[in-house]
């Protein structure tokens, strides 16, 4: 049986104005990849179609094998789950109901989640270190909270796949490395097979396997990150001067040039443990 999740010469366009064009993209189990680029590069509408939400006009989508074109939507939603960029309010459910809704995407009409969804559901949670969070109202918690409620609510839907569309937006600088330090290590513990959009090129180096850089709509560069990420691409991708700082013992960092120093220009002092390159 095939493993992984394939993309392969996907075309998608909006009343025939292009967004995705020959797209190749191949994910296998446990890996992290990251879906790179600028506001308008195509990265959310490459994520609705890996998630069938969306039909690409040419090329195929498939999952373990599945053909996402011909399956029925409840077949594909036991494979792959999605965390949206944006949510609204939702009524005044609690932490562990909105996690249990993972479960409703593949109930018959009219099933009601039991107890052992209920058990489950407190299972991620706890693997999460988020338990504390499952009796509290999901509209009052914080923005990180809710990211994590529901991240738990995707795993417990489909843990296999997890397609995350900016899945640090509007966190704070402590709950981004915390919410992508639990994705990281569902991909090493669980095997799950995570695609994220982003657009933090530093949180992308620290944190992705392998990189999908896309512009206007197409790969400029694909591969394992540490082959990927490099000033020059990263400043290609961005349109901006870009240096890179290699951390002793760390992933690196990147950073748009001063005025007036190009990527190629000279090596200016550092602090100790930073290299310039």
């Amino acid at each position: 049986m095939v493993v992984s999740l394939v993309c392969r010469h996907l075309h998608f366009a909006y009343n025939r104005v292009p967004v995705l064009s020959a797209v190749d993209l191949e994910v296998q189990a446990g890996e992290f990849r990251v879906l790179l680029g600028r506001n308008g590069s195509g990265k959310t509408t490459l994520i609705y179609c890996l998630a069938g939400l969306l039909r690409p006009q040419q090329g195929t989508v498939t999952i373990d094998g599945l053909d996402l074109a011909a399956a029925p939507r409840a077949e594909i939603a036991q494979r792959v789950s999605l965390v949206p960029q944006e949510h609204a309010d939702i009524f005044p459910f609690r932490v562990l109901d909105v996690v249990v809704m993972g479960r409703t995407a593949t109930f018959r009409f009219a099933q009601r989640p039991g107890p052992e969804d209920y058990l489950a559901a407190h299972q991620v949670l706890a693997e999460l270190e988020a338990e504390a969070l499952a009796e509290r109202n999901f509209n009052r918690i914080s923005g990180g909270e809710r990211r994590i409620a529901l991240l738990a609510r995707a795993i417990l839907q489909a843990q296999n796949t997890l397609l995350l569309d900016e899945p640090t937006n509007h966190l704070d600088f402590n709950n981004q490395y915390r919410l992508l330090e639990k994705i990281k290590r569902l991909c090493q513990e669980k095997g799950t097979r995570v695609v994220a959009s982003m657009h933090d090129p530093n949180l992308t180096a620290r944190y992705a396997d392998t990189v999908t850089m896309l512009s206007q709509g197409r790969v400029l560069a694909s591969g394992p990150t540490e082959t990927v990420m490099t000033a020059r691409m990263v400043g290609r991708l961005y349109q901006t001067p870009t240096r890179r700082v290699d951390v002793k013992g760390g992933t690196p960092l990147f950073a748009p040039c001063t005025p007036g120093q190009g990527m190629d220009d000279g090596k200016p002092e550092t602090a100790p443990g930073l290299r310039w390159t």
